[in-house]
């Protein structure tokens, strides 16, 4: 089994693979998650591997050439951002030929997306400030909560990127299927269920849904509950698999949920006018649902106008 992951970064790609590795070890899959392909890549033992040091120097041939001499009978879990692709500027046709050996080689492609995209837009711009990409920690989730206030324009440079991103992906990769990143983090077992085709993967191993676990990971990095009960020994469950998978080098590390739309329309100083500004851009593209950027889909209710 090979799953290519799409993403413009920001959309959940790191955690969907991190649990999609997870849920296929559970499942006695031989699997190995490499993250992304176009910044670094190696062979090891036959199976592919993450070299950070490599960075860009790689061509898109040589990439193809290590995945072309990896071991089948391993599984692996790839990315592909587009924004790396940005940077690297390959050619055109070189671009090309490396979609086309993609969606020839790999069993499913999964374009990540954002049903609410001002939300999207409004996160980038708080890693922006923050320097924070991913939550590991609550010092990490200390200093995002620090940002007080975001770059307007660079708020709107990442719509236009997401809507760049969505052209890409339709153009280049039809066939892909679309993961939003709000049912993964609220329906996490019927999105894996969705992709793997497996059912309960998770509830079998922990005794309780793995959505359940993410809420109550959130729940604790935010100390909205005293750190106690079934639910908190299930997290702990959870949390030693991860990090038996990172040790053993399947996944790389396993990302938490971040803030919620609420949690950015109490922090952030100039949201009101983000908002003003997502509304202006959408009316340019009428594929985007304005209704979705005043709900917070991990608490399931609409931000008061």
């Amino acid at each position: 089994m090979k799953i290519l992951i799409l993403t413009p970064d920001g959309v959940g790609s790191t955690l969907l693979q991190r649990i999609l590795a997870m849920g296929m070890h559970l499942e006695n899959i031989d699997v190995v998650n490499h993250h992304e392909l176009t910044n670094g890549i190696k062979l090891e033992a036959n199976v592919i591997r993450k070299d950070w040091s490599l960075k860009y120097s790689q061509t898109l041939k040589q990439i193809q050439e290590l995945l072309e001499k990896s071991d089948n009978t391993v599984s692996t879990i790839s990315r592909l951002a587009k924004y790396h692709l940005d940077i690297r500027q390959d050619s055109q046709s070189e671009q090309k030929q490396f979609y086309e050996y993609l969606k020839k080689n790999y069993n499913k492609i999964i374009s990540c997306r954002r049903k609410n995209i001002f939300e999207y837009a409004m996160s980038w711009s708080i890693r922006n400030e923050s320097g924070i990409l991913n939550i590991y920690s609550r010092i990490d989730k200390q200093k995002v909560l620090q940002v007080k206030k975001v770059n307007e324009l660079f708020f709107d440079k990442k719509c236009q990127e997401y809507v760049d991103y969505v052209r890409w992906a339709d153009e280049h990769f039809p066939d892909s299927m679309d993961i939003y990143y709000e049912d993964m983090v609220i329906a996490a077992d019927k999105t894996f269920e969705k992709i793997l085709g497996t059912k309960d993967t998770f509830l079998k191993k922990f005794k309780a849904p793995l959505s359940e676990i993410l809420k109550t990971e959130y729940e604790f990095l935010n100390d909205e509950q005293p750190t106690q009960g079934p639910l908190y020994k299930k997290l702990f469950e959870y949390k030693m698999l991860s990090r038996e998978l990172i040790d053993k080098g399947i996944i790389l590390n396993q990302p938490i949920k971040n803030t919620t739309l609420s949690d950015k329309r109490k922090n952030i100083a100039n949201f009101d006018q983000c908002l003003e500004r997502f509304r202006q851009f959408a009316k340019n593209h009428n594929w985007i649902d304005q209704d979705t950027a005043t709900y917070d889909f991990w608490n399931r209710d609409r931000l008061p106008c």
